[in-house]
């Protein structure tokens, strides 16, 4: 694809070009704003044309949004043969020079971003009384507040600002100093500034080159979400974390922009549900080889979109002699070349491919248990017989459906050998995905977690949600606040339903909607080793007593709400690692987590396991327990 062809210059009526802009807030150079001689964007053409420009400045940071947040995770690891600026991310390390570390390209959407703000016409009406233009300007806040909250995550100081800076002097006007805002600074602004649009639907833009158009807006309920969530995180509001979860919540019942509903059809080897025998049918030990492609499916592509769930990307190049053709696929899997004999051996002329999963990744998905009904109606827990050949096919399936890797013998120039390859289904693509349908799930968990209802959070990690599980399973824990939200969330709906869905228990669920944990673990719903996390009380005499002693349901759940929490956000943690790993969420999360619990461990250990539980690396536990050591700097002039 190439959206730099289709970027129409808005001073093209004036004739002017392009106009000096600001790089990096220090140097100027004409490619970092669309320029006019000063009067609004006018035109329908002006804006749908600005837009797309501003969707192809966002490639320049595509793979900086998988690198960054998954080279410093635990989740993967480096092979020797990675370039010293991926092995310098790696370790925390990272220079000036840095080709990862280069926060001028943020600034130049943004700029680009605070041009059209400031330039288009919101005095335009259509004959309805509607604002021309108001579903572009929705879309051109979402992406600056996006890029902004990028910056924040990886600077954590960075300068601010709101209007365009088309000159040298408007550059130098900035105070790179007294103009910094931290992430909860970002956070406040941008909420204030997206509050006006939850409502607002998308643009009417169709196909730009090979792109859809719609795969590449940012949801606006998804980036205040998102904001309202790292608020929550950073200050402990429960107001805050209810705000999010009512964002993500709205944004899966809205079915007019295609999110869809976490369904059985899309997890790995799932147990079969046949309503009209209300049972389950077993997936037996040798099917797994087939259903692995359901999970797989999820992330395959196609030249309009990213895979079945995802629902913004950044698209990028499709040739490598294109400005912004994504290096991930290299990367983060092997490429091939044909030997003597026409068979497929793996290229090394362009290099190899240098992340894989980690032991530590490997250990959280080898720790699961899968589990399902067997034919005679028994609960069981399945030891494939394969799982000798393949660890992997120990635990949670989703690594294994995953990861592809081997080796095979060859020959080359008359030289036989042995060559191994790897390749990783998600990061396979020429697209960048920025949010699924999982993503929007498991931060609403997250969310309600934070906001006091674990065990709701718990329900979309186990059995999924609807109206029977809301009043048998969660309701009856909840005090008059928490209720009140619990009924605001279910009138949301549609039809009054939670989730769309209704139904009826007997044993064995027949609505078709799961838990999240199903997807990779088989029927997490009855799985004694997914019970939810209750604490044990006490009771006089010592005794540790998994119930109640003495107090209602309320009290005792009320009594133990901070412990329970806590547990969920493990299971949390467990279950992003499981399902969005390789796609450059995992540093944010860990981050995430530890500013809620005030505790840098939460983020420092898990990074530090990154070879294993048995090796852990204390010196980078040590350096990663300092906060100021999480972020990128750059020349002292942003970062910390």
């Amino acid at each position: 694809m190439k959206l730099k062809s289709y970027i129409i210059m808005l001073a093209a009526a004036a004739g002017t070009g392009f106009f000096s802009a600001c790089e990096d807030m220090l140097e100027p150079t004409s490619e970092y704003v669309l320029y006019d001689d000063g009067s609004h964007l006018t035109t329908p053409a002006d804006t749908a044309n600005s837009l797309v420009g501003l969707f192809y400045k966002l490639q320049a940071i595509g793979d900086r949004t998988n690198l960054l947040g998954e080279m410093r995770g635990d989740l993967v690891t480096l092979r020797s043969n990675a370039s010293t600026d991926l092995q310098d991310l790696y370790n925390f390390n990272v220079g000036d020079d840095n080709r990862y570390n280069n926060p001028r390209d943020y600034y130049a959407i943004i700029n680009n971003c605070n041009y059209y703000v400031t330039h288009v016409d919101m005095n335009a009406f259509d004959n309805r009384g509607n604002r021309i233009f108001e579903k572009e300007l929705a879309q051109v806040k979402a992406v600056r507040a996006w890029t902004y909250l990028q910056l924040a995550l990886n600077y954590g100081s960075v300068p601010f600002y709101d209007t365009a800076l088309l000159t040298e002097q408007d550059a130098n006007a900035i105070d790179l100093t007294a103009s910094r805002r931290d992430l909860l600074g970002i956070c406040d602004y941008f909420i204030n500034d997206l509050q006006p649009y939850i409502n607002t639907s998308w643009p009417t833009m169709h196909i730009v080159g090979t792109v859809w158009m719609v795969n590449c807006y940012f949801p606006i309920d998804m980036v205040l979400g998102d904001l309202y969530l790292w608020r929550a995180s950073l200050t402990g509001s429960v107001s805050d974390y209810r705000s999010a979860a009512r964002c993500y919540y709205r944004w899966i019942l809205d079915d007019s922009r295609g999110t869809g509903i976490l369904v059985s059809d899309n997890h790995v080897m799932k147990p079969v549900y046949t309503p009209a025998s209300n049972s389950v049918e077993l997936v037996t030990e040798g099917a797994y080889a087939g259903v692995m492609s359901s999970y797989r499916s999820l992330f395959s592509f196609s030249t309009a979109s990213y895979g079945q769930e995802t629902f913004t990307m950044i698209p990028m190049d499709s040739a490598s002699s294109q400005g912004y053709y994504s290096e991930l696929p290299r990367l983060y899997n092997s490429q091939f070349g044909t030997d003597d004999n026409g068979m497929a051996y793996v290229d090394t002329s362009d290099g190899e491919y240098c992340i894989t999963p980690s032991n530590h990744l490997q250990e959280i998905s080898m720790a699961q248990s899968y589990y399902l009904l067997n034919e005679e109606g028994d609960h069981v827990t399945i030891d494939w017989d394969e799982a000798d050949a393949d660890p992997l096919l120990e635990g949670d399936l989703r690594l294994y459906a995953l990861w592809n890797t081997g080796s095979y013998n060859t020959t080359i120039g008359g030289e036989a050998g042995t060559a191994t390859y790897s390749g990783l289904t998600k990061n396979n693509q020429r697209a960048i995905p920025i949010y699924r349908q999982t993503d929007v799930w498991l931060r609403l968990a997250e969310a309600l977690n934070g906001a006091g209802l674990p065990r709701m959070a718990y329900a979309i990690l186990a059995t999924g949600l609807n109206n029977v599980i809301v009043e048998d399973s969660i309701m009856p824990y909840c005090n008059d606040a928490d209720l009140a939200f619990v009924n605001e969330l279910n009138s949301m709906g549609h039809g009054n339903s939670f989730m769309l869905f209704g139904t009826t228990r007997n044993g064995v669920r027949t609505d078709g909607i799961i838990g999240i944990h199903s997807r990779g673990s088989g029927y997490a719903e009855l799985n004694p080793d997914y019970a939810y996390p209750m604490v044990d009380s006490i009771a006089a005499d010592g005794s540790h007593i998994n119930g109640y002693t003495g107090q209602d349901t309320l009290a005792w759940a009320q009594m133990h709400l901070a412990e329970e929490q806590l547990r969920v956000d493990s299971m949390l943690l467990t279950e992003m690692a499981l399902e969005t790993c390789f796609e450059g969420k995992r540093f944010y999360d860990l981050m995430r987590f530890a500013k809620r619990h005030n505790n840098n461990a939460w983020l420092a250990d898990p990074i530090s396991k990154r070879n294993g539980e048995s090796n852990q690396d204390q010196g980078l536990r040590n350096l990663l327990m300092t906060e100021d050591n999480w972020y990128l700097n750059w020349k002292d002039q942003i970062g910390k």
